[in-house]
Protein backbone atom coordinates (compact mmCIF):
# COMPACT_ATOMS: atom_id res chain seq x y z
CA UNK A 1 0.00 0.00 0.00
CA UNK A 2 1.13 3.51 -0.78
CA UNK A 3 0.10 6.72 0.98
CA UNK A 4 1.13 10.11 -0.35
CA UNK A 5 1.80 12.79 2.25
CA UNK A 6 -0.87 15.45 2.43
CA UNK A 7 -0.62 18.32 4.90
CA UNK A 8 -4.31 19.20 4.59
CA UNK A 9 -5.69 16.31 6.67
CA UNK A 10 -8.54 17.65 8.75
CA UNK A 11 -12.27 17.82 9.21
CA UNK A 12 -14.88 18.74 6.64
CA UNK A 13 -15.17 22.40 5.73
CA UNK A 14 -18.89 22.10 5.02
CA UNK A 15 -21.04 24.55 7.00
CA UNK A 16 -23.29 23.11 9.72
CA UNK A 17 -26.95 22.61 8.89
CA UNK A 18 -28.94 25.81 9.25
CA UNK A 19 -31.69 25.95 11.83
CA UNK A 20 -35.02 27.73 11.67
CA UNK A 21 -37.25 28.42 8.69
CA UNK A 22 -35.93 29.35 5.29
CA UNK A 23 -37.93 31.00 2.52
CA UNK A 24 -36.37 30.06 -0.82
CA UNK A 25 -36.22 32.74 -3.49
CA UNK A 26 -33.91 33.05 -6.48
CA UNK A 27 -33.97 35.55 -9.33
CA UNK A 28 -31.90 33.30 -11.60
CA UNK A 29 -31.47 29.58 -11.86
CA UNK A 30 -28.88 27.99 -14.15
CA UNK A 31 -29.22 24.28 -14.71
CA UNK A 32 -26.75 21.96 -16.41
CA UNK A 33 -27.93 18.40 -17.05
CA UNK A 34 -25.98 15.65 -15.33
CA UNK A 35 -23.50 14.04 -17.78
CA UNK A 36 -24.41 10.51 -16.74
CA UNK A 37 -27.23 8.91 -18.60
CA UNK A 38 -28.35 6.67 -21.38
CA UNK A 39 -31.40 5.30 -23.14
CA UNK A 40 -34.03 3.36 -21.31
CA UNK A 41 -36.94 1.72 -23.07
CA UNK A 42 -40.34 2.90 -21.91
CA UNK A 43 -43.44 0.82 -22.47
CA UNK A 44 -46.57 2.86 -23.03
CA UNK A 45 -49.29 2.08 -20.54
CA UNK A 46 -52.54 3.41 -19.20
CA UNK A 47 -50.80 3.96 -15.87
CA UNK A 48 -48.18 6.21 -17.49
CA UNK A 49 -50.94 8.13 -19.24
CA UNK A 50 -52.74 8.72 -15.96
CA UNK A 51 -49.50 9.73 -14.23
CA UNK A 52 -48.71 12.16 -17.04
CA UNK A 53 -52.20 13.61 -16.74
CA UNK A 54 -51.66 14.03 -13.02
CA UNK A 55 -48.33 15.73 -13.64
CA UNK A 56 -49.98 18.09 -16.11
CA UNK A 57 -52.54 19.09 -13.49
CA UNK A 58 -49.74 19.85 -11.02
CA UNK A 59 -47.88 21.99 -13.53
CA UNK A 60 -50.91 24.09 -14.42
CA UNK A 61 -50.48 27.66 -13.23
CA UNK A 62 -52.25 28.77 -10.09
CA UNK A 63 -54.36 31.21 -12.10
CA UNK A 64 -55.73 28.45 -14.31
CA UNK A 65 -56.45 26.17 -11.40
CA UNK A 66 -58.64 28.77 -9.76
CA UNK A 67 -60.52 27.76 -6.64
CA UNK A 68 -59.53 24.09 -6.91
CA UNK A 69 -55.87 24.78 -6.22
CA UNK A 70 -54.47 24.25 -2.70
CA UNK A 71 -53.83 27.64 -1.16
CA UNK A 72 -51.95 29.13 1.75
CA UNK A 73 -48.66 28.02 3.22
CA UNK A 74 -46.97 24.61 3.18
CA UNK A 75 -44.67 24.08 6.14
CA UNK A 76 -41.98 21.56 5.24
CA UNK A 77 -39.09 20.08 7.21
CA UNK A 78 -36.34 18.51 5.07
CA UNK A 79 -32.57 18.58 4.59
CA UNK A 80 -30.86 21.59 3.04
CA UNK A 81 -28.98 19.66 0.35
CA UNK A 82 -32.20 18.39 -1.24
CA UNK A 83 -33.40 21.64 -2.78
CA UNK A 84 -31.40 23.30 -5.53
CA UNK A 85 -31.62 27.09 -5.66
CA UNK A 86 -34.78 28.18 -7.42
CA UNK A 87 -36.85 24.99 -7.39
CA UNK A 88 -38.99 25.99 -4.41
CA UNK A 89 -39.63 29.45 -5.87
CA UNK A 90 -40.69 27.86 -9.15
CA UNK A 91 -43.04 25.48 -7.33
CA UNK A 92 -44.59 28.45 -5.56
CA UNK A 93 -45.07 30.24 -8.87
CA UNK A 94 -46.65 27.17 -10.50
CA UNK A 95 -49.07 26.40 -7.69
CA UNK A 96 -49.66 29.55 -5.69
CA UNK A 97 -48.55 27.70 -2.55
CA UNK A 98 -46.07 29.45 -0.27
CA UNK A 99 -43.40 27.11 1.12
CA UNK A 100 -41.71 27.62 4.46
CA UNK A 101 -38.94 25.07 4.95
CA UNK A 102 -37.18 24.23 8.17
CA UNK A 103 -33.82 22.50 7.95
CA UNK A 104 -33.95 18.90 9.15
CA UNK A 105 -31.20 17.57 11.40
CA UNK A 106 -32.21 13.91 11.50
CA UNK A 107 -35.29 11.72 11.25
CA UNK A 108 -35.03 11.09 14.99
CA UNK A 109 -35.03 14.83 15.67
CA UNK A 110 -38.06 15.33 13.42
CA UNK A 111 -39.96 12.58 15.25
CA UNK A 112 -39.03 14.13 18.59
CA UNK A 113 -40.59 17.43 17.48
CA UNK A 114 -43.81 15.62 16.56
CA UNK A 115 -43.85 13.72 19.86
CA UNK A 116 -43.35 16.90 21.86
CA UNK A 117 -46.10 18.75 20.00
CA UNK A 118 -43.55 21.28 18.75
CA UNK A 119 -44.21 20.72 15.06
CA UNK A 120 -46.68 22.63 12.90
CA UNK A 121 -45.39 21.05 9.69
CA UNK A 122 -47.62 19.89 6.85
CA UNK A 123 -44.98 17.65 5.29
CA UNK A 124 -41.92 15.89 6.69
CA UNK A 125 -39.10 13.76 5.25
CA UNK A 126 -37.90 10.79 7.32
CA UNK A 127 -35.90 7.60 6.79
CA UNK A 128 -37.53 4.25 6.10
CA UNK A 129 -36.73 2.95 9.61
CA UNK A 130 -38.58 5.91 11.18
CA UNK A 131 -41.91 5.40 9.41
CA UNK A 132 -43.26 2.39 11.41
CA UNK A 133 -42.89 4.04 14.84
CA UNK A 134 -44.43 7.21 13.45
CA UNK A 135 -47.44 5.19 12.29
CA UNK A 136 -47.71 3.23 15.53
CA UNK A 137 -47.59 6.39 17.64
CA UNK A 138 -50.19 8.19 15.53
CA UNK A 139 -47.73 10.89 14.48
CA UNK A 140 -48.52 10.71 10.75
CA UNK A 141 -51.68 10.23 8.72
CA UNK A 142 -52.55 8.16 5.63
CA UNK A 143 -51.65 9.67 2.26
CA UNK A 144 -54.38 9.90 -0.38
CA UNK A 145 -52.62 8.09 -3.22
CA UNK A 146 -55.32 9.26 -5.66
CA UNK A 147 -53.83 12.73 -5.24
CA UNK A 148 -50.37 11.40 -6.08
CA UNK A 149 -50.75 9.69 -9.48
CA UNK A 150 -46.96 9.41 -9.85
CA UNK A 151 -47.02 6.92 -6.97
CA UNK A 152 -47.93 4.21 -9.50
CA UNK A 153 -44.51 4.60 -11.16
CA UNK A 154 -42.41 4.47 -8.00
CA UNK A 155 -40.18 1.37 -8.06
CA UNK A 156 -41.96 -1.47 -6.24
CA UNK A 157 -38.92 -2.49 -4.19
CA UNK A 158 -39.02 0.76 -2.20
CA UNK A 159 -42.73 0.46 -1.41
CA UNK A 160 -42.16 -1.42 1.80
CA UNK A 161 -44.99 -3.26 3.53
CA UNK A 162 -44.15 -1.50 6.77
CA UNK A 163 -45.16 1.83 5.20
CA UNK A 164 -48.75 0.60 5.22
CA UNK A 165 -51.44 -0.19 7.79
CA UNK A 166 -54.78 -1.68 6.86
CA UNK A 167 -54.26 -0.96 3.17
CA UNK A 168 -53.46 2.73 3.79
CA UNK A 169 -50.11 4.18 2.69
CA UNK A 170 -48.30 6.42 5.18
CA UNK A 171 -45.02 7.10 3.37
CA UNK A 172 -44.21 7.97 -0.25
CA UNK A 173 -40.53 7.32 -1.13
CA UNK A 174 -38.84 10.61 -2.02
CA UNK A 175 -35.29 9.50 -2.88
CA UNK A 176 -33.13 6.42 -3.01
CA UNK A 177 -29.52 6.53 -1.89
CA UNK A 178 -26.82 3.92 -1.64
CA UNK A 179 -23.53 3.43 0.13
CA UNK A 180 -21.13 1.41 -2.03
CA UNK A 181 -17.47 1.03 -1.16
CA UNK A 182 -15.12 3.73 -2.42
CA UNK A 183 -11.59 2.47 -3.08
CA UNK A 184 -8.52 4.61 -3.79
CA UNK A 185 -6.73 2.42 -6.35
CA UNK A 186 -3.52 4.44 -6.05
CA UNK A 187 -3.27 3.40 -2.40
CA UNK A 188 -4.75 -0.09 -2.38
CA UNK A 189 -3.04 -2.47 -4.80
CA UNK A 190 -5.31 -5.47 -4.37
CA UNK A 191 -8.88 -6.11 -5.39
CA UNK A 192 -11.61 -5.05 -2.98
CA UNK A 193 -14.85 -6.99 -3.34
CA UNK A 194 -16.39 -7.47 0.09
CA UNK A 195 -17.53 -5.79 3.28
CA UNK A 196 -15.21 -8.27 4.98
CA UNK A 197 -12.35 -6.15 3.63
CA UNK A 198 -13.33 -3.53 6.22
CA UNK A 199 -12.11 -6.02 8.84
CA UNK A 200 -9.00 -7.21 6.94
CA UNK A 201 -5.70 -6.89 8.90
CA UNK A 202 -3.71 -6.17 5.74
CA UNK A 203 -5.67 -2.92 5.34
CA UNK A 204 -4.48 -1.60 8.72
CA UNK A 205 -4.80 2.19 8.76
CA UNK A 206 -6.62 2.43 5.44
CA UNK A 207 -10.25 1.51 6.15
CA UNK A 208 -12.96 3.87 7.29
CA UNK A 209 -16.65 3.98 8.02
CA UNK A 210 -19.50 5.96 9.46
CA UNK A 211 -19.58 6.57 13.20
CA UNK A 212 -23.06 5.09 13.54
CA UNK A 213 -23.88 2.12 15.76
CA UNK A 214 -26.79 0.72 13.74
CA UNK A 215 -24.89 0.83 10.45
CA UNK A 216 -21.75 -0.66 11.93
CA UNK A 217 -23.76 -3.59 13.26
CA UNK A 218 -25.40 -4.07 9.85
CA UNK A 219 -21.99 -4.13 8.13
CA UNK A 220 -20.57 -6.52 10.72
CA UNK A 221 -23.44 -8.96 10.33
CA UNK A 222 -23.27 -8.82 6.53
CA UNK A 223 -19.47 -9.14 6.45
CA UNK A 224 -19.45 -12.22 8.67
CA UNK A 225 -22.49 -13.86 7.10
CA UNK A 226 -24.65 -13.67 10.21
CA UNK A 227 -28.36 -14.41 10.12
CA UNK A 228 -30.74 -12.74 10.40
CA UNK A 229 -29.20 -9.65 8.88
CA UNK A 230 -31.63 -7.45 10.79
CA UNK A 231 -32.32 -9.05 14.19
CA UNK A 232 -35.49 -8.06 16.00
CA UNK A 233 -34.53 -9.46 19.39
CA UNK A 234 -31.40 -9.16 21.53
CA UNK A 235 -31.32 -12.96 21.88
CA UNK A 236 -30.43 -13.19 18.18
CA UNK A 237 -27.18 -11.24 18.70
CA UNK A 238 -23.89 -12.48 20.14
CA UNK A 239 -22.83 -9.18 21.66
CA UNK A 240 -19.40 -10.41 22.76
CA UNK A 241 -18.48 -11.40 19.19
CA UNK A 242 -20.03 -8.21 17.87
CA UNK A 243 -17.97 -6.08 20.26
CA UNK A 244 -14.73 -7.90 19.28
CA UNK A 245 -15.34 -7.43 15.57
CA UNK A 246 -16.29 -3.78 15.92
CA UNK A 247 -13.23 -3.12 18.09
CA UNK A 248 -11.06 -4.73 15.41
CA UNK A 249 -12.61 -2.48 12.76
CA UNK A 250 -11.95 0.64 14.82
CA UNK A 251 -8.33 -0.42 15.37
CA UNK A 252 -7.89 -0.86 11.61
CA UNK A 253 -9.54 2.44 10.73
CA UNK A 254 -7.69 5.48 9.48
CA UNK A 255 -10.74 7.56 10.37
CA UNK A 256 -14.48 7.54 10.95
CA UNK A 257 -17.00 10.00 9.56
CA UNK A 258 -20.28 11.58 10.62
CA UNK A 259 -21.26 13.47 7.47
CA UNK A 260 -20.85 13.22 3.71
CA UNK A 261 -18.36 16.07 3.83
CA UNK A 262 -16.28 14.23 6.42
CA UNK A 263 -16.22 11.03 4.35
CA UNK A 264 -15.12 12.94 1.26
CA UNK A 265 -12.39 14.75 3.15
CA UNK A 266 -10.99 11.46 4.48
CA UNK A 267 -10.69 10.15 0.92
CA UNK A 268 -9.32 13.37 -0.55
CA UNK A 269 -6.53 13.61 2.02
CA UNK A 270 -5.56 9.95 1.76
CA UNK A 271 -6.33 9.36 5.42
CA UNK A 272 -8.70 6.57 4.35
CA UNK A 273 -8.53 4.46 1.18
CA UNK A 274 -11.42 1.98 1.57
CA UNK A 275 -14.78 2.82 3.09
CA UNK A 276 -18.52 2.82 2.49
CA UNK A 277 -19.63 6.30 1.35
CA UNK A 278 -22.77 7.77 -0.10
CA UNK A 279 -22.88 7.41 -3.86
CA UNK A 280 -22.76 11.14 -4.53
CA UNK A 281 -19.46 11.36 -2.63
CA UNK A 282 -17.89 8.77 -4.95
CA UNK A 283 -19.15 10.70 -7.99
CA UNK A 284 -17.73 13.94 -6.57
CA UNK A 285 -14.33 12.37 -5.93
CA UNK A 286 -14.21 10.85 -9.41
CA UNK A 287 -15.23 14.17 -10.98
CA UNK A 288 -12.30 15.79 -9.13
CA UNK A 289 -9.92 13.37 -10.84
CA UNK A 290 -9.15 11.14 -7.87
CA UNK A 291 -8.48 7.45 -8.64
CA UNK A 292 -11.62 6.25 -6.85
CA UNK A 293 -13.32 3.01 -7.84
CA UNK A 294 -16.91 2.30 -6.84
CA UNK A 295 -17.40 -1.27 -5.59
CA UNK A 296 -20.70 -3.02 -4.95
CA UNK A 297 -19.71 -5.55 -2.25
CA UNK A 298 -20.65 -9.19 -2.73
CA UNK A 299 -22.71 -9.28 0.47
CA UNK A 300 -24.91 -6.44 -0.78
CA UNK A 301 -24.71 -2.66 -0.89
CA UNK A 302 -26.28 -0.68 1.94
CA UNK A 303 -29.16 1.39 0.58
CA UNK A 304 -31.54 3.84 2.15
CA UNK A 305 -34.54 5.83 1.13
CA UNK A 306 -36.31 8.89 2.47
CA UNK A 307 -40.10 9.17 2.62
CA UNK A 308 -42.48 12.06 2.45
CA UNK A 309 -45.03 11.77 5.27
CA UNK A 310 -47.90 14.01 6.35
CA UNK A 311 -48.11 14.70 10.11
CA UNK A 312 -51.38 13.85 11.85
CA UNK A 313 -52.02 17.50 12.70
CA UNK A 314 -51.12 19.00 9.32
CA UNK A 315 -53.09 22.16 8.52
CA UNK A 316 -52.61 22.09 4.73
CA UNK A 317 -52.95 18.47 3.67
CA UNK A 318 -53.92 19.34 0.09
CA UNK A 319 -50.76 21.39 -0.38
CA UNK A 320 -48.70 18.48 0.98
CA UNK A 321 -50.18 16.15 -1.62
CA UNK A 322 -49.51 18.70 -4.36
CA UNK A 323 -45.88 19.01 -3.29
CA UNK A 324 -45.35 15.20 -3.25
CA UNK A 325 -46.79 14.85 -6.75
CA UNK A 326 -44.77 17.78 -8.10
CA UNK A 327 -41.61 16.26 -6.64
CA UNK A 328 -42.02 13.10 -8.69
CA UNK A 329 -43.53 14.74 -11.77
CA UNK A 330 -41.10 17.63 -12.10
CA UNK A 331 -39.08 18.95 -9.18
CA UNK A 332 -37.12 15.93 -7.92
CA UNK A 333 -34.87 15.24 -10.90
CA UNK A 334 -33.66 18.79 -11.19
CA UNK A 335 -33.47 19.44 -7.46
CA UNK A 336 -31.67 16.31 -6.27
CA UNK A 337 -31.03 13.61 -8.85
CA UNK A 338 -29.12 15.64 -11.45
CA UNK A 339 -26.92 17.72 -9.14
CA UNK A 340 -26.35 15.20 -6.34
CA UNK A 341 -26.60 11.81 -8.08
CA UNK A 342 -29.23 10.63 -5.60
CA UNK A 343 -31.97 8.74 -7.41
CA UNK A 344 -35.64 9.62 -7.50
CA UNK A 345 -37.00 6.04 -7.42
CA UNK A 346 -39.59 6.54 -10.13
CA UNK A 347 -39.74 4.85 -13.53
CA UNK A 348 -41.02 7.98 -15.24
CA UNK A 349 -38.18 10.12 -13.90
CA UNK A 350 -35.59 7.73 -15.34
CA UNK A 351 -37.44 7.41 -18.64
CA UNK A 352 -38.24 11.10 -19.13
CA UNK A 353 -34.59 12.06 -18.62
CA UNK A 354 -33.04 9.13 -20.54
CA UNK A 355 -31.14 7.87 -17.50
CA UNK A 356 -30.06 4.24 -17.41
CA UNK A 357 -30.87 2.46 -14.15
CA UNK A 358 -27.40 0.89 -14.14
CA UNK A 359 -25.90 4.33 -13.48
CA UNK A 360 -27.42 4.01 -10.00
CA UNK A 361 -27.13 0.25 -9.64
CA UNK A 362 -30.91 0.02 -9.97
CA UNK A 363 -30.75 -2.47 -12.81
CA UNK A 364 -30.16 -5.05 -10.04
CA UNK A 365 -32.17 -3.92 -7.01
CA UNK A 366 -31.63 -7.33 -5.40
CA UNK A 367 -28.01 -6.33 -4.70
CA UNK A 368 -29.04 -3.88 -1.98
CA UNK A 369 -29.42 -4.49 1.75
CA UNK A 370 -31.36 -2.29 4.12
CA UNK A 371 -31.52 -1.37 7.75
CA UNK A 372 -34.96 -2.48 8.87
CA UNK A 373 -36.87 -0.84 11.74
CA UNK A 374 -35.71 -1.85 15.23
CA UNK A 375 -37.01 -1.56 18.75
CA UNK A 376 -35.65 1.29 20.91
CA UNK A 377 -34.17 -1.25 23.34
CA UNK A 378 -32.20 -3.01 20.57
CA UNK A 379 -30.96 0.31 19.21
CA UNK A 380 -29.79 1.25 22.70
CA UNK A 381 -27.93 -2.04 23.06
CA UNK A 382 -26.23 -1.50 19.68
CA UNK A 383 -25.23 2.02 20.74
CA UNK A 384 -23.73 0.76 23.98
CA UNK A 385 -21.79 -2.00 22.21
CA UNK A 386 -20.41 0.38 19.57
CA UNK A 387 -19.37 2.86 22.27
CA UNK A 388 -17.62 0.08 24.20
CA UNK A 389 -15.85 -1.10 21.03
CA UNK A 390 -14.49 2.38 20.32
CA UNK A 391 -13.43 2.87 23.93
CA UNK A 392 -11.61 -0.47 24.01
CA UNK A 393 -9.83 -0.10 20.69
CA UNK A 394 -6.03 0.11 20.72
CA UNK A 395 -5.09 2.89 18.31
Amino acid sequence: FRRAHNPEIGSSNLPPAMLGTDRHRASTNIYTPHPRGGKMHQAASRRKFLAAAGAASVLTSAGCLGGSAPAGTLRLIDWDYVYTDGVIAEFEERTGITVERQSAQSAARTLSLLRAGRSDHDLIAIGNYAVPPAIDEGLIQPIDIDQVPSYDDIFPFVKKDYFERGGAVYGVPRSFGQTPLAVNTDVVDRQITSLRDLFAPDLQGYVGGRDDARLQVLYERAAFGKSPLNPTDEAEVDFDALRRNLRSHVELAGGLWSSGGDSEQLMRTGQVAVQPVWNYVTVSLQAAGLPIEKVYPTEGTKAWFIQFCIPAGAANVDAAHTFIEDWHARMGYRSLMAPSNIAIPNERVFGDHDVDRSAYGLDRPEQFVYEDPKSPSLIQRYTETWTEAKAGAIR
